[in-house]
């Protein structure tokens, strides 16, 4: 579509969620010949209520339909003079009454934000001093006798969901705010009516008010349906204004889709207005109507809305995602099975609940209430203070936004969670429970690592949240304390186990040794009885023998006798010994079990004392490593603290101090070094006390500064710019010199430079004439700068990207029509690489083996020189839906890493990628930049990485510690075309656009070393804080220290 064709596109007609204002009452259809009643009540009561369902055009009708009408001088008994005061009651309704009663006065518009401050504080504080406080102040603020006042009490139902039953002063403002509405109307021969807007649904509040009610009761207007006539001349009359056509069967479709639901009024508006948007981009001609196709590439009204939050969803960054889904949590809430409601919230607690800063959340609210959006009020343009009340526009988006209904579900899981712990711990406190263990406890654990939920998070359903939290941490440590003793117990009848197979087995030699001894006995025995056998035959042999001498034989047996008993008694008594010597052999060997035992229980018990002591060394140790880690946390915040307040402060003494606390603070307690905090707070209090090592590089014209190179050899930093100059610059003195070796040239634009390996000879190259076909490429001698270019041709468009090769026997060259790669034998030139994609940008490996190249569609190649220029694909962007079409994510520049391991590459979305040509390591994706990168670049000793970009940034990147937030380098107002490392790496350097006609804003120049600045900070200083500075500044709990050891103590 031609640029002629987008400028005759009329303003799109419609609001969307928001409702129509009184100047766009030409657009608002449908509701035709309704105002009259509404006049006519209000001129009767001088009080009308006009109420309705959600969604029903309340606002809308009053705005367009009845304030028209009113000014067009329709009451007859009343000045046709009219002041229309429009007031919404928000959280602070009679604060907000008084800002409108005087915010169209030219005194308060010229007045400076002090005055309107204190104007306002009287016109509270005189609307609080009685029931008659506003028939008091538009007496005051009446600028003439013949002026009649509207007070338009829009969202009326507002008084009664901001208000905070908990809270007395809450519920009495309610009740003042109605009182002054009331004995305003009641008032005899004021010049005062009143109107409000409430949803239907809100009716029965009002009870609570008995003068309310009657005026409700004697004076309403409830707004009737819209008939499908109706809803079809609210679709085709402003597309008749807006000077379009509309195809008969969308708005058959929309009518179909719209059903009788006056709740989706808003969600056709929205539809029809994103309609508008997308007809008005992508339509095939000029006098194209909107049709089906553009109504469904939209998303139709069930997924319009839907899209449209992802749109703004999509275009935060990660911390704002969080932030966002943390606010949308906050402002609604799940009530039942499926049924969502709003919860206005407060700024300053929305901010307190996700821990971030107030204008963060601003931030994220401001892209969700821009026009054409509108999903968030307050509405576009009204100013938001801590104690605004943030809320949805409109239901409907917790019905129709499927992130929004999964962030409701989760979070009304994260609450049922928290009020059954805090029920726990309500009854463990009274005794009535006990602590939770796994499964529970396992839950509940996995709830607080999810959720890490905050104190004012957990006050918004149980004020308990301290008590919740310490029942859930106790039950923690006694399930672990149990575990622990279940643990030593286990060991403990291990080790009993072990004692008791040891007697065993002693018992069981015992028991074998006496079955050994008794089978010994048992032998002896029969031994004996044999021996007896024997005895008797001789006995015998005697006998018979001894008949012949019966006398001798009788000596004989006598004396056998004798000796048998003597046998017997020494058998007995060997007998006896041996028992007794087995009985004291084994009282020793139990001796010797009992006591090997009771070592072993002492050894035990000395094992344990020294576990246990152990473990109170490694507990006290961890506390206080645990104590040691707190204190640098918070010398860590506030360092961070006083760095963001030193770029407050006027005096450049008291900021270059604080900046300097704020570093030692920082390095002290072991933050992270190169903290962006620390270091802008060090570099603009440098900047103010203009050290040279701040200054800007005088001497391009104004334009833009294009190329920045460094040359190791020459130990030179060379620009290009669009005046056509070439300079040599040398840092000498704690200063920049340039030397011109290219004067100005007319119409000639340097878009690449590069110095050979031996440092003799410089590429350049450009265009000509300002034209993009006619180019120049030039190879000078530096050597001989006196002596002509050489002009090298071959080359069809404007020229970029050029590259010597390692043996600066020739160089690459990127043609920028996009689809060219060509090298030159510095003589002729021919082409190496024809791509089908359009290729934005080229880099040499630094062994000069291989070419890397992004394309314009998103993908990431790669070309081996030595192999014929063989092409490899690396990576591919993912396309982005946007308007209904698949639309590729150009790949912008790009930079092999000091060891040439790594390719890291930017997008034209401000995304930056990191990628392992071995793919040994995951390719890590940084964010931050918000449009495309233009160049990126590596100190010299490849440990950091300086990424330049269209978003109006340098963002400084430690390579070794990418979870950390980068260094933004933002003290410029245009965009970054170069950047460049100084050899030593003391110093970034960094080319800007610039319209300005001041030449130093086109090179800036930033110091990398955070020691070096802050020892030159203190040179520059005179004294160190004051106490009394100390207190204010920094903190008066902190111990006062000496910011500068060079300078003396002023206390």
């Amino acid at each position: 579509m031609s640029m002629e064709v987008v400028d005759k596109v009329a303003a799109n007609p419609f609001p969307g969620l928001r409702p129509f204002q009184i100047d766009e009452s030409h657009l608002f259809f449908g509701r035709e010949g309704q105002s009259d009643e509404v006049l006519l009540k209000l001129s009767k009561s001088r009080f009308v209520g006009v109420i309705g369902p959600s969604g029903s055009g309340k606002s809308s009708f009053i705005y367009c339909g009845v304030l028209p009408i009113l000014y067009g001088g329709f009451l007859t008994d009343a000045s046709p003079n009219w002041e229309v005061v429009v007031t919404r009651p928000g959280g602070g309704p009679i604060d907000n009454m008084a800002e409108a009663l005087i915010k169209n006065n030219p005194e308060y518009i010229s007045a400076d934000p002090e005055e309107k401050r204190i104007k306002r504080t009287i016109f509270s504080t005189l609307l609080r001093s009685s029931s008659l406080g506003l028939v008091e102040a538009v007496e005051q603020s009446r600028r003439s006798a013949d002026v009649n006042y509207l007070i338009l009490v829009d969202q009326f139902e507002e008084l009664f969901r901001f208000k905070d039953g908990t809270d007395p002063n809450s519920v009495n403002e309610s009740l003042a705010f109605i009182n002054l509405l009331m004995e305003a109307v009641n008032y005899p021969d004021a010049p005062i009516y009143v109107a409000i807007t409430m949803r239907s649904d809100f009716i029965g509040e009002c009870a609570q008010f008995p003068e309310l009610t009657r005026k409700i009761n004697d004076s309403h207007y409830l707004i009737p349906q819209m008939t499908r006539d109706q809803k079809r001349r609210a679709i085709e009359g402003p597309v008749a204004v807006g000077g379009a056509t509309i195809a008969p069967r969308l708005s058959q479709q929309l009518l179909n889709d719209l059903g009788d639901n006056p709740d989706q009024l808003p969600i056709l508006q929205h539809a029809l207005m994103r309609t508008w948007s997308y007809w008005a981009k992508y339509k095939d001609y000029d006098t194209e109507a909107l049709d089906l196709k553009h109504y469904e590439a939209i998303g139709t009204m069930s997924e319009a809305l839907s899209m449209h939050a992802n749109e703004a969803y999509d275009e935060l960054d990660e911390e704002q995602k969080r932030v966002c889904e943390i606010l949308f949590k906050a402002i609604t809430e799940k009530r039942g099975e499926n049924f969502g409601i709003r919860r206005p919230t407060r700024l300053n607690e929305i901010a307190a609940i996700a821990d971030c800063s107030e204008e963060d959340v601003v931030a994220i609210i401001e892209k969700f209430r821009e026009p054409g959006r509108s999903l968030l009020t307050p509405g576009y343009g009204l100013p938001i203070a801590s104690k605004s009340m943030v809320d949805i526009s409109h239901e409907s988006l917790m019905r129709i936004w499927v992130r929004l209904k999964n962030w409701v579900d989760d979070e009304a899981d994260a609450v049922q969670m928290y009020t059954r712990l805090a029920e726990a711990a309500a009854m463990y406190q009274v005794g009535k429970a006990g602590l939770w263990r796994p499964p529970d406890l396992q839950l509940a654990l996995n709830w607080q690592a999810k959720h890490k939920p905050t104190l004012v998070w957990g006050q918004r359903y149980n004020p308990a949240f301290e008590r919740t939290m310490i029942f859930l941490e106790y039950s923690k440590k006694e399930f672990e304390t149990e575990q622990r003793i279940k643990e030593l117990e286990q060991k403990r009848k291990l080790q009993r186990a072990r004692i008791v197979a040891l007697v065993l087995a002693a018992g069981m030699i015992v028991a074998l040794v006496g079955i050994v001894f008794a089978f010994i006995q048992m032998t002896e025995a029969e031994k004996a009885q044999a021996a007896t056998l024997v005895q008797k035959q001789l006995a015998d042999d005697n006998a018979k023998r001894a008949e012949d001498a019966a006398h001798y034989a009788e000596i004989q047996r006598d004396s056998a006798k004798i000796a048998q008993a003597q046998a017997e008694r020494a058998r007995i008594a060997a007998v006896e010994s041996e028992k007794n010597a087995l009985l004291q052999k084994q009282r020793a060997e139990a001796q010797k079990l009992l006591a090997e035992k009771n070592e072993e229980i002492a050894n035990f018990e000395k094992q344990r004392a020294e576990d246990n002591e152990k473990l109170a060394q490694t507990n006290a140790d961890e506390a206080l490593r645990q104590s040691i880690l707190a204190k640098e946390r918070q010398y860590i915040a506030t360092a961070k603290q006083i760095a963001v307040k030193s770029k407050e402060q006027p005096d450049k003494e008291l900021q270059s101090l604080l900046a300097q606390q704020a570093f030692i603070f920082n390095k002290t307690y072991n933050g992270y070094e190169y903290d962006n905090d620390i270091y802008t707070g060090l570099f603009r209090a440098l900047k103010k006390q203009d050290d040279p090592l701040t200054k800007n590089l005088l001497g391009h014209d104004a334009g833009a500064c294009r190329i920045l190179i460094s040359d190791a050899k020459t130990r030179k930093i060379y620009s290009g710019g669009s005046d056509g100059r070439i300079l040599a610059w040398t840092y000498r003195n704690n200063q920049w010199s340039s030397e011109i070796l290219v004067d100005k040239r007319s119409n000639y634009l340097v878009y690449s430079l590069d110095v050979s390996p031996d440092g003799n000879y410089m590429i350049a190259g450009g265009l000509a004439n300002g034209l993009s076909t006619q180019n120049y490429v030039e190879l000078y001698d530096l050597r001989n700068m006196s002596a002509p270019p050489k002009k090298i041709g071959g080359f069809t468009f404007d020229i970029d990207n050029l590259n010597f090769t390692n043996d600066g026997k020739g160089f690459f060259a990127r043609d920028n029509a996009g689809s060219s790669i060509k090298y030159s034998d510095l003589s002729s030139v021919k082409e190496v690489i024809k791509s089908t994609e359009k290729i934005n940008s080229i880099s040499l490996s630094k062994d000069g083996k291989k070419l890397a190249g992004t394309g314009n569609n998103g993908t990431l190649f790669i070309w081996d020189i030595n192999n014929n220029f063989t092409t490899t694909t690396l990576f591919k962007t993912t396309p982005k839906t946007r308007g209904g079409k698949s639309v590729a994510v150009p790949l912008t520049g790009a930079g092999f890493t000091r060891d040439d391991k790594k390719l890291v590459f930017g997008d034209a979305e401000g995304i930056v990628r990191i990628l392992t040509l071995d793919n040994s390591i995951p390719m890590r994706v940084l964010s931050g930049h918000t449009s495309a990168i233009e160049q990126i670049t590596f100190n010299h000793t490849g440990t950091f990485m300086a990424t330049a970009s269209y978003d109006k940034t340098v963002r400084l990147w430690n390579l070794s510690q990418l979870n950390q937030q980068p260094i933004v380098l933002d003290d410029h107002a245009d965009w970054v075309r170069t950047a460049v490392f100084t050899l030593d790496d003391e110093q970034l350097l960094a080319g800007m656009n610039s319209n300005s006609e001041k030449s130093s804003e086109t090179i800036h120049a930033w110091p990398t070393n955070m020691k070096t600045m802050s020892n030159l900070l203190c040179t520059h200083l005179t004294r160190n804080l004051t106490q009394e500075e100390w207190e204010v500044n920094v903190d008066k709990a902190l111990t006062r220290e000496i910011t500068c050891s060079n300078l003396p103590d002023n206390k």
